[in-house]
């Protein structure tokens, strides 16, 4: 057996699943183990960076009033898919005993699968767990039935997210005209299903009379700082005029009195 054969670590052997820092110095071991080792330290620093960007972005969702997370997701510019991944993943605290004993997945989509895992599955997957199980031998162990694997899947094919340009639709016509375009281009890919309908509150809603109703506010509140900044010119221009007329008068009354 070559040194090479036996040398080369099992997927764990040269990493380890506990460390919380970045290994920043260059690799002293300039060997593939080496290197693996290093390389594969910093990638599950990452994932567990992740993980806690995760836990603090629900802890901000449930301790923020609704308007200050608003900003905050607009300070982060989380899209929608990203906020929906960060907060199914942060409100599981079962992960936070994987982070802690190093055995938090390597992927996000695992770790999202084991959130949707009951107390007494998450538990028999958890003695088996190491932070390269795959998703599939997850099911295996916990034995998920077909449907809630397809309903799972089905979760994590949501792929796209389309986003809205505002300033290049200045009315609800062109969004609509948008759409219309969106539909068309999509209906013969049979791949592709489009769902418009959604569930809030135990209500189904659709999400284009949803953006629809968010763009109507969007343009309400232009029109209302037009209207405002408008108001505010020419509130300062009849104070400018003001000014200069009395500035005007003044220079007059010199004048007459210098004269007389």
């Amino acid at each position: 057996m070559t040194t090479t054969e036996q040398t080369v670590p099992t997927e764990q052997k040269y990493y380890n699943p506990l460390i919380v820092r970045l290994e920043a110095l260059e690799v002293k071991d300039k060997t593939p183990e080496g290197y693996y080792r290093q390389i594969k330290n910093n990638l599950y620093v990452g994932v567990k960076a992740e993980y806690l960007v995760a836990r603090d972005f629900w802890s901000a969702k449930n301790n923020l009033k609704p308007q200050e997370f608003n900003e905050l997701v607009q300070q982060l510019d989380f899209s929608g898919s990203t906020q929906q991944k960060y907060l199914s993943i942060g409100s599981d605290i079962r992960l936070m005993r994987l982070y802690t004993s190093g055995k938090l997945p390597m992927k996000w989509t695992t770790q999202y699968l084991l959130t949707k895992l009951s107390d007494e599955q998450f538990s028999t997957v958890e003695k088996n767990l190491d932070p390269e199980t795959t998703a599939k031998k997850i099911s295996e162990i916990a034995e998920l039935p077909s449907k809630k694997k397809e309903q799972i899947t089905n979760d994590l094919l949501k792929l796209f997210e389309l986003e809205l340009v505002k300033p290049e639709i200045d009315t609800i016509s062109t969004f609509e005209k948008i759409v219309e375009k969106i539909k068309s281009a999509l209906k013969n890919i049979p791949q592709i299903k489009l769902r418009d309908e959604y569930e809030v509150s135990g209500q189904t809603r659709s999400r284009v009379e949803t953006v629809k109703e968010k763009l109507t506010a969007y343009f309400n509140k232009l029109e209302q700082e037009k209207t405002k900044e408008q108001a505010q010119k020419l509130k300062e221009m009849k104070k400018t005029a003001k000014e200069q007329s009395k500035s005007i008068l003044k220079s007059s009354q010199r004048t007459i009195e210098a004269t007389a």
